[in-house]
Protein backbone atom coordinates (compact mmCIF):
# COMPACT_ATOMS: atom_id res chain seq x y z
CA UNK A 1 0.00 0.00 0.00
CA UNK A 2 2.88 2.35 0.76
CA UNK A 3 4.54 1.59 -2.34
CA UNK A 4 1.57 2.47 -4.67
CA UNK A 5 1.16 5.69 -2.54
CA UNK A 6 4.61 6.69 -3.67
CA UNK A 7 4.11 5.62 -6.88
CA UNK A 8 0.67 7.86 -7.43
CA UNK A 9 2.76 10.87 -6.30
CA UNK A 10 5.24 10.46 -8.18
CA UNK A 11 2.84 9.92 -11.16
CA UNK A 12 1.30 13.40 -10.33
CA UNK A 13 4.45 15.22 -10.11
CA UNK A 14 5.47 14.31 -13.50
CA UNK A 15 2.26 15.01 -14.97
CA UNK A 16 2.27 18.65 -12.83
CA UNK A 17 5.81 19.10 -14.75
CA UNK A 18 4.73 18.00 -17.91
CA UNK A 19 1.87 19.80 -17.58
CA UNK A 20 3.66 23.32 -16.47
CA UNK A 21 6.36 22.19 -19.64
CA UNK A 22 3.13 22.30 -22.32
CA UNK A 23 2.21 25.53 -20.80
CA UNK A 24 5.16 27.62 -20.38
CA UNK A 25 5.69 26.60 -24.07
CA UNK A 26 1.58 27.75 -25.15
CA UNK A 27 2.33 31.02 -23.46
CA UNK A 28 5.75 31.43 -25.04
CA UNK A 29 7.45 32.41 -21.77
CA UNK A 30 10.13 30.31 -21.85
CA UNK A 31 12.03 33.82 -23.47
CA UNK A 32 10.87 35.32 -20.12
CA UNK A 33 13.68 32.85 -19.08
CA UNK A 34 16.25 31.67 -21.54
CA UNK A 35 16.35 35.04 -23.26
CA UNK A 36 20.03 35.81 -24.61
CA UNK A 37 18.59 39.64 -25.05
CA UNK A 38 18.07 41.66 -22.04
CA UNK A 39 15.88 44.40 -21.60
CA UNK A 40 18.68 47.36 -20.16
CA UNK A 41 20.87 46.57 -23.05
CA UNK A 42 18.69 47.69 -25.83
CA UNK A 43 18.92 51.76 -24.83
CA UNK A 44 19.55 53.64 -27.65
CA UNK A 45 19.84 57.34 -28.34
CA UNK A 46 18.00 59.46 -30.56
CA UNK A 47 20.19 59.37 -33.25
CA UNK A 48 20.78 55.51 -33.39
CA UNK A 49 16.64 55.33 -33.51
CA UNK A 50 16.50 57.63 -36.44
CA UNK A 51 19.21 56.15 -38.19
CA UNK A 52 17.62 52.11 -37.49
CA UNK A 53 16.14 50.90 -40.89
CA UNK A 54 12.14 50.28 -40.25
CA UNK A 55 10.80 46.81 -41.32
CA UNK A 56 7.88 46.95 -42.99
CA UNK A 57 5.84 44.43 -42.26
CA UNK A 58 2.89 44.70 -44.52
CA UNK A 59 2.61 44.76 -48.32
CA UNK A 60 1.70 48.71 -48.66
CA UNK A 61 5.32 49.67 -49.48
CA UNK A 62 4.42 53.02 -51.20
CA UNK A 63 2.03 54.35 -48.39
CA UNK A 64 4.91 53.90 -45.46
CA UNK A 65 7.42 55.12 -48.15
CA UNK A 66 5.53 58.31 -48.60
CA UNK A 67 4.48 58.52 -44.73
CA UNK A 68 8.18 58.16 -43.70
CA UNK A 69 9.24 60.74 -46.33
CA UNK A 70 6.76 62.93 -45.10
CA UNK A 71 8.53 62.71 -41.27
CA UNK A 72 11.61 62.65 -43.15
CA UNK A 73 10.55 66.42 -44.44
CA UNK A 74 8.44 67.30 -41.23
CA UNK A 75 12.17 66.51 -38.91
CA UNK A 76 14.05 68.76 -41.50
CA UNK A 77 11.83 71.61 -40.42
CA UNK A 78 12.05 71.10 -37.31
CA UNK A 79 15.81 71.19 -37.26
CA UNK A 80 15.77 74.13 -39.07
CA UNK A 81 13.26 75.62 -36.95
CA UNK A 82 15.12 74.75 -33.82
CA UNK A 83 18.55 76.73 -35.02
CA UNK A 84 17.29 78.99 -36.15
CA UNK A 85 15.98 79.77 -32.55
CA UNK A 86 19.44 78.70 -31.18
CA UNK A 87 20.94 81.70 -33.57
CA UNK A 88 18.44 83.72 -32.05
CA UNK A 89 19.38 83.36 -28.39
CA UNK A 90 22.76 83.69 -29.53
CA UNK A 91 22.48 87.10 -30.50
CA UNK A 92 20.10 88.29 -27.62
CA UNK A 93 22.79 86.73 -25.27
CA UNK A 94 25.41 88.57 -27.45
CA UNK A 95 23.04 91.82 -27.06
CA UNK A 96 22.86 91.55 -23.35
CA UNK A 97 26.77 91.33 -22.90
CA UNK A 98 27.34 94.51 -25.03
CA UNK A 99 24.15 96.25 -22.31
CA UNK A 100 25.79 94.93 -19.63
CA UNK A 101 29.46 96.56 -20.99
CA UNK A 102 27.78 99.76 -21.51
CA UNK A 103 25.93 99.76 -18.68
CA UNK A 104 29.20 99.37 -16.17
CA UNK A 105 31.05 102.23 -18.11
CA UNK A 106 28.12 104.53 -17.74
CA UNK A 107 28.24 103.68 -14.25
CA UNK A 108 31.80 104.16 -13.87
CA UNK A 109 31.54 107.33 -15.64
CA UNK A 110 28.64 108.53 -13.10
CA UNK A 111 30.76 107.99 -10.12
CA UNK A 112 33.51 109.40 -11.70
CA UNK A 113 31.46 112.78 -12.02
CA UNK A 114 30.12 111.96 -8.75
CA UNK A 115 33.63 112.48 -7.55
CA UNK A 116 34.63 115.37 -9.13
CA UNK A 117 31.08 117.22 -7.62
CA UNK A 118 32.22 116.40 -4.39
CA UNK A 119 35.60 117.41 -4.58
CA UNK A 120 34.57 120.40 -5.43
CA UNK A 121 32.20 120.76 -2.76
CA UNK A 122 34.87 119.85 -0.37
CA UNK A 123 37.00 122.48 -1.63
CA UNK A 124 34.03 125.06 -1.65
CA UNK A 125 33.48 123.83 2.65
CA UNK A 126 37.05 124.23 2.94
CA UNK A 127 37.77 127.51 2.13
CA UNK A 128 34.76 128.81 3.62
CA UNK A 129 34.60 130.52 7.47
CA UNK A 130 33.71 127.26 9.87
CA UNK A 131 30.48 128.76 10.82
CA UNK A 132 29.01 129.48 7.36
CA UNK A 133 30.07 125.89 6.16
CA UNK A 134 28.18 124.37 9.87
CA UNK A 135 25.19 126.15 8.96
CA UNK A 136 24.81 124.54 5.41
CA UNK A 137 26.46 121.51 6.81
CA UNK A 138 23.63 121.82 9.29
CA UNK A 139 20.53 121.50 6.74
CA UNK A 140 22.17 118.58 4.82
CA UNK A 141 21.26 115.06 4.73
CA UNK A 142 23.21 113.18 7.51
CA UNK A 143 24.62 110.53 5.05
CA UNK A 144 25.58 113.34 2.74
CA UNK A 145 26.94 115.40 5.52
CA UNK A 146 29.40 112.36 6.58
CA UNK A 147 30.45 111.66 2.91
CA UNK A 148 31.69 115.41 2.73
CA UNK A 149 32.95 115.61 6.31
CA UNK A 150 34.73 111.86 5.74
CA UNK A 151 36.78 113.20 2.46
CA UNK A 152 37.94 116.28 4.03
CA UNK A 153 41.11 117.17 6.08
CA UNK A 154 41.23 116.63 10.16
CA UNK A 155 41.15 120.40 10.85
CA UNK A 156 38.56 121.50 8.87
CA UNK A 157 36.10 119.26 9.84
CA UNK A 158 36.91 119.84 14.08
CA UNK A 159 36.29 123.34 13.09
CA UNK A 160 32.84 122.79 11.08
CA UNK A 161 31.71 119.90 13.86
CA UNK A 162 32.73 122.48 16.59
CA UNK A 163 30.23 125.24 14.94
CA UNK A 164 27.43 122.83 14.31
CA UNK A 165 24.15 121.96 16.39
CA UNK A 166 25.04 119.50 19.26
CA UNK A 167 22.47 116.66 18.37
CA UNK A 168 23.86 117.29 14.36
CA UNK A 169 27.17 117.03 15.33
CA UNK A 170 26.63 114.00 17.00
CA UNK A 171 25.12 112.27 15.06
CA UNK A 172 27.48 113.11 12.38
CA UNK A 173 30.60 112.17 14.17
CA UNK A 174 29.16 108.72 15.20
CA UNK A 175 28.79 107.65 11.76
CA UNK A 176 32.13 108.87 10.83
CA UNK A 177 33.27 106.61 13.45
CA UNK A 178 31.54 103.93 11.70
CA UNK A 179 28.59 103.45 14.81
Amino acid sequence: MKSLTYISFISLLVLKIIFMSCFIFQTESNNLFFSTNAIASEHKTDSAIINTPIKIADGNNESNLAFLLKQKTELKAQQEELAAIRDDIKNKIEQLTRLREEIKLDLATKETIEGKKIKLLIKAYSAMKPQSAAELIGKLDNDFAVELLSQMKGEAVGTILSCLDKDKATKITERLAGK
